[in-house]
């Protein structure tokens, strides 16, 4: 259960078999790709990144991004996808907390490590690798020859940071253990082979992407990489490349839904839906356009997979996000930790074989969230007779727009100190594209007058883009509890009020 182990069989097996095909035309077979990995490998050598080191990553998506992965797989390095949507003092963060010694760049985001601070700088020195000016010369000036690290299944594979800027983000410790079972249960769960043909358009800093793109090259499949996300674009590649699976967010299908042209997308045969739940509208609209083949799973970074339903299970269970995938079990339990009744809501414990290996220098955060040996992401949800999961509620406000999630105290933090505001509450409300519109109650301040745009400028130009809010109201005050803590829950009900799920 070592990740980088997969190349060098499959390079053995299907030498002349197409890896990995960028949308811009270039493409490499998987005895090119293996012998890439092993040059990037030894790079890694050279500069003392064995076992335990942490390579950061900061780009958009690309073939590159897969082969670093897998490089640092093969030496044993923890790889450390950073979000570049992330604001610099964050990347900072990031950059700092999990102790990179090294970084992959792509040249756009150089603006965001001029300024990392002197320590995270120091230890960088000149591992700081721009993929568009040093990464072939890296390549072409190693050796090809492999090596053995003695890498072991527990061994760190890399570092998902789960959480927002305010918040403390957390480094989940997903090893290669956790990694591949998960591989093993999707190809199991989805009938994937490698006869099949990927492509996963969300970034690869997050891990559902990453994990179902390089899931592909695993099973010595082909994976089609683009740099983003583009409805047209993704329809096309899908038709000329004769892709036969996609990990998808439910954003994106919206999108294509909304597509007036039509391509031949018939080689088209699981279309997978994950990161945040999936509007009953718009799974009817992607089953119209696309047919039976769609799939829901429900996960996380810290689980991996936890359930999975097929679109001929969602025709009867309609909200559902289906039932545990093997050897994965699920438990209901109230706040006194004790199980609900069928039927009755309370928090989802998970436990299984795909679990992650705690939160980086956090033994407090990662004792929080287990129960014995099961594990809360803090959902709210219920199980029918049958065993099916629903996600009804969370039990933290965090809010899902677009697939990325959004702590409201990340946004209150920065409205709060918009000129004007005496205090903020910020709510996700239903919408039928972004799942969640986030959305800032304000108290303006005795004789305030704010205009709303510029309270959302004021945001975006301090957060990432995805996190500013989108729609901006007024109060006059904002509902608490008898001990003073503002009840969002209130504040979000008018919202949802006959929604099939608040969430």
């Amino acid at each position: 259960m070592i990740l980088g182990r997969c190349l060098a069989r499959n390079a053995r097996l299907s030498p002349a078999k197409t890896a990995i095909v960028a949308a811009d035309g270039r493409h490499w077979t998987y005895a090119e790709l293996n012998d890439r990995v092993n040059r990037l490998a030894n790079v890694l050598r050279a500069h003392g990144l064995g076992r335990g080191a942490r390579v950061a990553i900061l780009d958009r998506n690309s073939p590159e991004y897969l082969e670093v992965y897998f490089a640092a797989g093969t030496v044993g390095a923890w790889l450390v996808p950073v979000n570049f949507h992330l604001k610099a003092p964050d990347v900072a963060y990031r950059m700092q907390h999990c102790g990179a010694t090294a970084l992959f760049v792509g040249r756009e985001f150089l603006p965001l490590i001029r300024d990392l601070p002197g320590e995270v700088r120091e230890r960088l020195g000149r591992r700081v690798w721009v993929f568009e000016d040093d990464y072939e010369r890296l390549l072409a000036g190693a050796s090809a020859e492999p090596g053995d690290d003695g890498v072991q299944p527990e061994d760190t594979l890399y570092v998902g940071y789960t959480s927002g800027t305010t918040d403390t983000p957390k480094g989940a410790l997903v090893s290669h253990r956790a990694i591949v079972v998960g591989y093993l249960y999707k190809a199991l769960d989805y009938g994937l082979t490698a006869a099949d043909v990927s492509l996963c358009p969300g970034p690869f800093w997050h891990s559902a992407p990453r994990d179902f793109a390089s899931l592909a090259v695993y099973l010595g499949g082909t994976c089609v990489v683009t740099r983003g996300f583009d409805a047209a674009e993704y329809e096309a590649l899908v038709e000329k490349h004769r892709v036969t699976f996609s990990f998808l967010v439910p954003t994106m299908l919206q999108m294509l839904a909304a597509l007036e042209t039509r391509r031949d997308v018939s080689s088209l045969r699981a279309v997978i839906s994950g990161g945040s739940p999936l509007p009953s509208v718009v799974k009817e609209r992607a089953l119209e356009r696309y047919g039976p083949i769609l799939h829901e799973f429900y996960g996380a970074t810290e689980t991996r997979i936890i359930t999975s339903i097929t679109a001929e299970e969602l025709a009867r269970k309609k909200r559902s996000v289906g039932r545990p995938i093997r050897d994965v079990e699920i438990r209901i339990l109230d706040d006194a930790r004790n199980d609900v009744l069928v039927g009755q809501p309370g928090e989802v414990f998970v436990r299984g074989p795909g679990l992650f290996s705690g939160y980086l220098d956090d033994p407090e955060r990662t004792r929080k969230s287990y129960h014995g040996d099961w594990f809360s992401l803090g959902d709210i949800g219920r199980l029918d007779a049958e065993g099916y999961l629903y996600l009804v509620d969370r039990k933290q406000d965090m809010i899902i727009s677009g697939g990325e999630n959004i702590y409201p105290n990340d946004v209150e933090e920065v409205i709060a100190a918009f000129p004007g505001v005496k205090e903020v509450a910020v709510i996700g409300i239903p919408d039928a594209t972004w799942g969640e519109l986030v959305t800032a109650v304000v108290v303006p301040q005795p004789g305030a007058t704010l205009d709303p745009q510029a309270l959302v400028d004021f945001c975006a130009a301090r957060l990432p883009g995805y996190m500013k809010p989108r729609r901006v109201e007024f109060a006059a005050e904002l509902p608490r509890n008898p001990v003073g803590k503002v009840l969002r829950r209130v504040l979000r009900e008018p919202y949802w009020k006959g929604a099939e799920a608040h969430i």
